[in-house]
């Protein structure tokens, strides 16, 4: 049987799509194509290098204040990419690995996708920072110590901003268009497609079922409240809880 893996962007809450990652490794699944965006796209590059023992130990000893880096027009972090950098390797099993950013030209959005499987590692990691880069506007947010994070508040300002033209020629974070990349899946067809959501409210987007039955999507989402400062908690006990909880969910259901 040949599997589809979208995994969605969520920030801190990656952890817990790790932690599903790993018992869908143990279980030997034939996972031929994946789709990322924002830390979905950071997960899957761990999983196109081989690098799955890094991707555990990445979420399981998480430290937030590692990867704080500069805060202009974004949140820059390019930390994070450079330790990607040093990854070698290739899971063979994996065919192609789609990523998704928004292009900003003229005050305009434009979703972006692209398979950086077979890229060189300048371009597919270009892919994979661009994808996780989110805007910032000091005068809407946030407090990185995961007390305030206003997402709605956030993306207000980053509106007003864009028809300014504050961010013309910026390439940003596939989630502000596109938090759930399906697409791929509709040239590439799968036996099963698995969905790793990281919002408890997660709905599967009714588009993709002109081309799959219900029975041919899986979807993994939290069984608990996630709250929007969620996305910011780097923090390590924060995250080896994530993981934990989603390697015991996944641990338990046959997919």
């Amino acid at each position: 049987m040949r599997y589809g893996l979208c995994l969605t962007g969520g920030g801190a809450k990656g952890a817990f799509q790790a932690g599903i990652i790993k018992a869908l490794k143990e279980k030997d699944l034939n996972i031929n194509i994946v789709s990322g965006t924002s830390i979905g796209a950071i997960n899957a590059y761990f999983m196109m290098k081989n690098a799955y023992e890094g991707l555990y130990e990445f979420w399981i000893n998480m430290d937030g204040e590692r990867y704080k880096s500069s805060l202009d027009k974004v949140i820059d972090n390019s930390k994070i990419i450079n330790e990607l950098y040093l990854l070698e390797g290739e899971d063979e099993k994996i065919e192609h690995v789609y990523i998704n950013y928004v292009l900003i030209k003229k005050s305009s959005l434009y979703e972006i996708i692209v398979d950086i499987k077979g890229k060189g590692k300048e371009d597919a990691l270009e892919a994979v920072k661009v994808s996780s880069l989110l805007p910032y506007n000091n005068k809407a947010l946030v407090d990185f110590k995961g007390k305030m994070f206003d997402t709605k508040l956030l993306f207000e300002r980053f509106t007003q901003d864009v028809l300014l033209g504050l961010y013309d020629g910026f390439k940003l974070d596939g989630g502000i268009m596109n938090n759930c990349l399906l697409q791929p899946f509709i040239n590439h067809r799968m036996d099963k497609i698995i969905i790793i959501a990281l919002r408890d409210t997660f709905e599967v987007p009714e588009y993709i079922y002109k081309y799959y039955k219900e029975e041919d999507l899986f979807v993994f989402k939290p069984n608990f409240k996630i709250n929007p400062e969620d996305t910011i908690r780097f923090e390590k006990d924060f995250c080896f809880d994530l993981f934990q909880k989603g390697y015991e969910m996944a641990s338990k259901v046959e997919v």
